[in-house]
């Protein structure tokens, strides 16, 4: 079970007791109490601190706001503190430094470090008022820098002579969980149903936390540059300090199978499954090494469990759709394409592969559709003029067909496809010199492409012959061969920059 899902559970217990004023108490330090209570000492103590440091502060800095408004902020803040450090003392240190960077951020706010992992930075912010009532905000600014947020909040309004203060533990939650829907806003709205339960900190600090994080830093400046061996051996010495982390698991496996070690890249995207099997990326990294591996059908069982866990995974229907189209499943691959779609129909990869589904379908006219479709997001694509090139040809349209053989022609010079089918076409439409010269094009590229010399010479040799005099086309053969073929469409979206041609 993920270790999150419990303490989401134990918050929602928590605030319904909060409602009805039940709430778990403990008097010893260092153990968890959902309320921490102040006493008379401590609280005079902090009224003299917080006398000192408000006018310190209004002085320095200016502040146009009254002082009584700034001392009974900085109060509550330090009531937060020493509430935080009486439950967590044994677990942070507090982060003096961060008091005077920014007076107006740090009136409300505590920092603090974790002890075991200097690097990892808690902030704690301290709420006044009614928990129902009071709205839970934090700014991009005060969060910056920190890995975990704390949430506290004292239902006591300033009183001079007030003995005793409550501070409630409304929860905790990290970075990477809080959600920010209005990129405009500089406002994070929390819900403190979405925190998770404050008697999970400590856990999540002595066991979730990567304490190796500077160690996983290194590792992934060296992954963004290349240098996979690199980030391998860091990405080792971080799982022997804690073997339970994901990702590392997740990223060693990607440097492995960049530096071709698919098998090691296999076992550690199996390790990320067993941590954490709805993790839909190990699925699809598994999936795709298992296609490339050629074994289609485990590829077939990864890319499905990846859609299970998330049903709009774009890759996951594209490079499932390209299973089912080499496993010769064209209605399920026409499927998949129709939904990698739906979701994104921005890559032009898509509606090419999509067109080589239906031209095997043999829907031509959905098939040109497409390739037109992959040239308004690729104008450059070369394999799609090529292919429209072949349908062309095949309905008759020959104009057309020329047309998109000399396009793709236009984008690669070394396209030697275009060139034979090209050759072909111009032979057969009795263009025999243009031919010819198509015919010498291809075999500047490959001087022994036997079935192109053996064309060219025929077609030189009767035009030679008959003195240049036109002659009737059922009289030359296009090719030395009978009925020659044209290069077939290449339907499966890879690149071949050396490809198996079929003879004619």
């Amino acid at each position: 079970m993920e270790w999150k899902a419990p303490l989401k559970a134990q918050q929602q217990d928590f605030l319904t007791r909060l409602t009805l004023g039940k709430l778990l108490i403990c008097e010893e330090n260092y153990l968890h109490s959902e309320v921490t209570f102040i006493k008379k000492e401590i609280i005079e103590k902090i009224k003299v601190e917080s006398i000192l440091e408000s006018e310190d502060i209004a002085n320095k800095y200016n502040l146009t706001y009254p002082l009584k408004e700034v001392l009974e902020t900085i109060f509550y803040r330090k009531l937060g503190v020493e509430a935080f450090l009486s439950r967590f003392g044994h677990l942070v240190w507090l982060d003096n430094n961060k008091y005077h960077q920014n007076s107006e951020t740090n009136l409300v706010n505590s920092h603090f470090l974790v002890k075991k992992a200097t690097h990892i930075k808690i902030l704690v912010k301290t709420f006044q008022g009614n928990v129902n009532e009071t709205k839970l905000n934090l700014t991009l600014s005060e969060i910056k820098a920190h890995q975990i947020i704390v949430c506290l909040i004292c239902p006591n309004k300033f009183q001079v002579n007030i003995k005793e203060y409550s501070i409630i533990n409304l929860g905790f939650t990290t970075i990477d969980l809080l959600n920010n829907n209005d990129k405009k806003s500089n406002i994070i709205n929390i819900i403190s149903s979405n925190l998770l339960y404050m008697g999970g900190l400590s856990y999540y600090i002595n066991e979730v936390l990567p304490v190796n994080y500077p160690l996983l830093q290194f590792a992934k400046n060296f992954f963004k540059k290349g240098n996979y061996k690199e980030a391998i051996i860091l990405y080792d010495k971080a799982l022997k300090e804690n073997k339970t982390i994901p990702n590392t698991y997740l990223l060693r496996g990607i440097c492995k199978y960049r530096l071709g070690d698919k098998q090691g890249a296999l076992r550690d995207f199996s390790q990320v499954i067993e941590f954490k099997n709805n993790d839909g990326l190990a699925y699809h990294w598994r999936g795709y090494i298992y296609q490339d591996l050629g074994n289609y059908e485990e590829a077939l069982k990864n890319y499905n469990q990846e859609i299970v866990f998330n049903n709009l995974s774009f890759f996951a229907y594209y490079k499932r759709g390209l299973i089912y189209s080499k496993l010769n499943r064209l209605i399920e691959a026409l499927e998949d394409y129709n939904m990698a779609i739906k979701i994104n129909n921005s890559f032009f990869q898509i509606f090419y592969n999509r067109g080589g589904i239906y031209y095997q379908l043999e829907d031509k006219q959905s098939a040109i559709e497409d390739y037109k479709k992959a040239l308004e997001v690729n104008p450059n694509l070369v394999e799609a003029y090529y292919n429209l090139g072949i349908i062309y040809q095949e309905l008759g349209n020959y104009p057309k067909a020329i047309k998109s053989y000399q396009q793709a022609i236009r984008l690669n010079s070394f396209h030697i496809k275009s060139y034979y089918n090209l050759a072909i076409l111009q032979a057969n439409l009795g263009l025999y010199q243009q031919s010819i010269n198509s015919y010498e094009e291809v075999l500047k590229i490959k001087p022994n492409f036997m079935e192109a010399i053996s064309n060219h010479q025929s077609l030189s040799l009767l035009l030679k012959h008959e003195g240049n005099l036109i002659i009737e086309k059922k009289n030359i053969p296009s090719s030395s061969q009978k009925n020659p073929k044209i290069i077939n469409i290449n339907s499966s979206g890879n690149k071949n920059t050396n490809p198996s041609i079929n003879k004619p």
